[in-house]
């Protein structure tokens, strides 16, 4: 149950036998002991009652349920980051993965994350999903406020896991789930043993779980994400709006994944007309069926763009996406303290976690006029008719549309989307090994107690990615098929193999036309698998010393000082595919679809000093009027960086309860972000990217000043209606990192209130504003943020300098990069409800159980960033960050039974924030709801068994059902989900 500062901190073993407790504890954003829950700052906790209940084997799944959290920076749900599939990285008030602070038993952990360009996040974000649930006692959450205590990224808030601890006896779980389609079945099986010894001096405890996750692909889900599912397109003429709403999916009638043959080296259809391609005696545009033979192109609705339609024979390029990955995760994890003495402790942690994930399908290696010049990797194909695979009559037909254009009777060009040699997937194995060891005590001097602890951290981090990838200069030998003097059909003679290893050096005759046609032999020639390599090291010792200062009227006032010593290493190789090949002058040529990709590493240390103190003035034993409570806390820590020298980061407030039912709270804090080790050591290297351009016609009335845009762009002599080609596909550019960025820089402020009234027992209520406002903040200035940047900034603003446009306005190249170059603010309300109750409290009888409701809301009044002079960029009340949205938990448990019913909610979006709603046919989303629910029972002796069933009434998507965010809304396109589990306790 996700809820409030809770009163006291008394938690159970996993056993049922109840933990020492203790009259303090260390709470997360402090580390200085208190007796309770209360902080200055909001707080939540996610008990691992609630993950059991709701059967989460990630913790970063478990924790999307809290409104706090945003679409994460990457996790096992939709797309995959380059490097890191099935790495779950938080992302708290959608201010990025960077931002969002995780710690485990209030240390640091290891990131795995890649530090190339082309990963998902730029920074160092924990992978939740390495994180054995099994272990986990509670997980709190606290907003803001962490940077002074822990460091660095602790902008939006803290995650602190907090694992169980003195475990006694032997827990075991079992657990699967199936989609209501009998699709993506997981599976999961964990114990945990733990034992004390030498009369409770010590304890050991071992946990290991196992999760196996099946994976699907959008076409499993055709109808709702793939080549069927509605989608916003360009409107036809006649319409006021420029996005219009078409069913039946987006099919591409440039190319097919099956072959489209023309005439001449550029597009074979056109608005629905044929425009290059071969064509049958009927005028109807032809393409290569699955089984090879050429066969009438089929027009679906046409759009108001000449690259796609709705429906038809074109290629549906949503079915060729990642929905959820395939996954295999093995943890074993190992806790263990002793009391040397009473006043000496040794602790120690020994991590292992090995997880495999499979992006199971991206987009494919192209062949068409848009991604360059016939011949050029990934231009159209250049064929000859003597081909051996052509049949006689589709060869006839060929050379006949040849001749009337005119042409040379002996070649044709081809498009293709090449699915069945180059899916886009790959896998990849992160490696984790975490040691954390320890000592601990107190001591007696001028007369008061002081509590110390020193504790060394090493944990590594090695991801393996395989991809198989197209190598060109071997497809286009082995394409090149002619028959030999025997008949046989052979690669043409002459051909020189690529520089890269393939599977196979043997040449091997590849038919191109229609799908799966292709031999092994010919696959495995063109074909070889790319290896890249992340290495991750972090080293971090921190030494604390707390105790009280001095004793006041109110209490003892109590301090804490300490040091800190943390180092991070990185290191990414591509691997000699993605490295590509040398030229000899400093350049690079690649091998296949990817451009040359390059190592990045580096590495920074930082020294760090931290002091904190806890001043009670009132306490309720004074009697003073209209102040029941008062206590100041006040925190602050010194860094010096060696990539970035030194920064001071702060915070102050407190909590005033004017009588015992009321408790009000605040704090100011300045946090930081310091530059990840790809902000600044990425090297330039070539990129491709897409980009939504301001002065399209698509996009021209967009933007916050729309006035402003069109303005800049008829400046710029760009003539309406404008057609850009970089909206539609790829132009080369550059990107690189920035050795000169500097921290982020917070100023953060909370003000709320909690609510305990004695007139209702039980009931706790909070409520707090939360204002985040980030200068100086990093940022990966993409093409459109650039583009974006020079049109709705003031005219000739320096971003407009970032890329080039040609004498037709096209836009040819572009500098991407990293930049202390945005703000970024957010101002939001967060709310949370407890309310346990025995039913007899309202005059039921005694056996009828108790009820715990809970609610969890988060209101966004505003968040925005805005880069350079440009104009602000809102985020708030789009598809992946709605302005409301809550979730509630009404829990009853009798005896052994428990029912959990669990409401979700997304208020209704805009498909496009910063766009005009005039720009779209249907420009808002509906409101969402989502209902889960979980029984379970635990029998005498420990045994025990839960029934789940997740979005029970089987909602879909709102309408329009198009522009939706897979992650936030991926219960609506599993489907009805059921799961069952079994455990026992010893």
């Amino acid at each position: 149950m996700a809820q409030a500062a809770p009163q006291t901190d008394d938690t159970t073993a996993s056993n049922g036998a109840q933990q020492s407790s203790l009259n303090e504890i260390v709470v997360t954003g402090s580390r200085i002991k208190r007796a309770n829950f209360d902080t200055m700052q909001p707080a939540e906790v996610l008990g691992s009652d609630e993950i059991a209940k709701r059967g989460f084997t990630n913790l970063g799944t478990a924790l999307q349920e809290l409104p706090a959290f945003s679409v994460p920076g990457n996790s096992t749900i939709g797309a995959q980051g380059s490097f890191s599939a099935g790495q779950t990285f938080a992302n708290m008030y959608n201010l990025g993965s960077q931002r969002t602070l995780a710690l485990v038993n209030g240390r640091r952990f290891v990131s795995p994350a890649t530090s190339s360009i082309f990963g998902p996040v730029a920074g160092s974000p924990v992978d939740l999903s390495s994180i054995p649930v099994a272990l986990i006692d509670r997980t709190e959450v606290v907003a803001v406020g962490g940077a002074p205590t822990y460091g660095s990224d602790a902008i939006a808030g803290t995650i602190n896991i907090i694992l169980k601890k003195d475990f006694q006896g032997v827990d075991v779980n079992v657990q699967s789930g199936l989609s209501e389609y009998g699709d993506a079945a997981d599976y999961n099986a964990s114990v945990v043993f733990g034992q004390n010894f030498n009369n409770g001096r010590g304890n050991i405890t071992v946990a290991a779980q196992y999760d196996k996750q099946n994976g699907l692909t959008t076409e499993d889900r055709k109808s709702i994400t793939g080549g069927a599912d509605n989608f916003f397109g360009s409107a036809t003429k006649g319409h006021t709006y420029t996005q219009q709403l078409y069913s039946g999916g987006e099919h591409y009638n440039v190319f097919t994944n099956t072959g489209m043959p023309m005439v001449d080296d550029s597009v074979p259809i056109s608005r629905g007309q044929p425009a290059y391609a071969i064509t049958n005696d009927a005028g109807q545009a032809l393409y290569f069926g699955p089984n090879g033979q050429l066969t009438p192109f089929i027009n679906g609705q046409l759009t108001g763009s000449s690259l796609y339609q709705a429906g038809g024979s074109g290629f549906p390029i949503a079915d060729f996406g990642n929905l959820e990955t395939q996954s295999n995760r093995e943890q074993v994890t190992a806790l263990g303290h002793y009391d040397i003495t009473d006043h000496l402790r040794f602790n120690g942690e020994l991590w292992y976690g090995r997880s495999r994930a499979q992006n199971l399908r991206d987009q494919p290696y192209y062949n068409t006029a848009l991604f360059g010049n016939a011949g050029d990797p990934n231009g159209n194909l250049v064929l000859s008719t003597d081909n051996p695979y052509l049949s006689a009559a589709d060869r006839a037909t060929i050379i006949s549309n040849l001749n009337a254009y005119g042409g040379d009777p002996s070649t044709f060009y081809m498009a293709r989307a090449n699915t069945d040699l180059a899916t886009g997937a790959f896998q990849s194995t992160t490696t984790t090994y975490r040691v954390v060891a320890g000592l601990e005590g107190d001591f007696d001097a001028l007369n008061r107690t002081f509590n110390w602890e020193i504790t060394g951290n090493y944990g590594h981090a090695e991801t393996d990615t395989e991809a198989r990838e197209l190598v060109t200069q071997n497809f286009y030998n082995a394409i090149n098929a002619v028959r030999d003097g025997n008949g046989n059909i052979t690669c043409a003679p002459g051909y020189t193999n690529a520089a890269i290893a393939t599977l196979s050096s043997t040449c091997a005759p590849l038919n191109i036309f229609g799908i799966n046609q292709a031999s092994q032999a010919a696959i495995d020639y063109v074909t070889a698998i790319a290896k890249p390599k992340q290495n991750n090291a972090q080293y971090d010792v921190v030494a604390d010393i707390n105790g009280n200062i001095v004793k006041l009227p109110a209490g003892d006032a109590k301090f804490s000082l300490g040091y800190e010593y943390r180092r991070e290493t990185t290191d990414f190789d591509p691997g000699a595919f993605y490295y590509g090949q040398p030229n000899g002058d400093g350049t690079r040529t690649q091998f296949g679809n990817s451009i040359p990709i390059d190592p990045v590493a580096g590495e920074y240390h930082t020294n760090e000093g931290f002091g904190e103190v806890d001043i009670p003035v009132v306490a309720p034993d004074m009697n003073l009027p209209l102040i029941y409570n008062l206590e100041l806390q006040g925190a602050a820590r010194f860094v010096d960086n060696s990539q970035t020298g030194t920064f001071w980061s702060y915070t102050g407030g407190g909590t005033y309860q004017p009588i015992r039912d009321i408790t009000l709270r605040g704090n100011y804090t300045r946090s930081f972000r310091a530059p990840a080790i790809t902000e600044a050591f990425s090297p330039t290297g070539q990129i491709f990217d897409t980009a939504d351009d301001p002065c399209d016609a698509r996009y021209i009335k967009g933007g916050p000043n729309p006035a402003a845009r069109a303005a800049n762009c008829a400046a710029a002599g760009i003539t309406q209606p404008f057609t850009s080609n970089i909206v539609d596909f790829t132009i080369p550019g550059t990107s690189s990192g920035n050795p000169h960025l500097q921290n982020e820089i917070a100023d953060s402020w909370t003000v709320g209130t909690v609510l305990r009234p004695r007139f209702v027992p039980g009931l706790t209520l909070s409520g707090d504003y939360i204002s985040i406002d980030i200068t100086n903040e990093i940022a990966q200035l993409t093409a459109t943020d650039l583009l974006d940047a020079c049109y709705d900034g003031a005219p000739g603003n320096s971003f407009c300098s970032t890329f080039v446009r040609d004498n037709t306005g096209q836009v040819t190249s572009v500098a991407e990069g990293y930049y202390n170059a945005a703000i970024e603010s957010f101002k939001a309300f967060q709310a949370v409800l407890d309310y346990p109750f025995a039913l007899s409290d309202v005059g039921l009888p005694e056996n009828y159980g108790a009820i715990d409701f809970s609610v969890n809301y988060l209101h966004t009044f505003s968040h925005y960033y805005k880069v350079g002079t440009g104009d602000k960029q809102y985020t708030v009340g789009g598809v992946q960050e709605p302005r409301n949205n809550f979730t509630a938990n009404v829990n009853y448990k009798n005896g052994g039974f428990d029912f959990l019913w669990q409401t979700q909610y997304y208020s209704e979006t805009r498909i496009s924030v910063n766009t005009p709603l005039s720009n779209y046919q249907y420009p808002i989303m509906d409101p969402y709801v989502m209902f889960n629910a979980s029984a379970g029972y635990e029998f005498d002796g420990g045994y025990r068994v839960r029934f789940m069933v997740d979005n029970v009434l089987n909602s879909k998507l709102p309408f329009p059902e198009a522009g939706y965010s897979t992650n936030r809304y991926f219960s609506a396109i599993l489907g009805r989900y059921f799961r069952l589990s079994a455990g026992a306790k010893f």
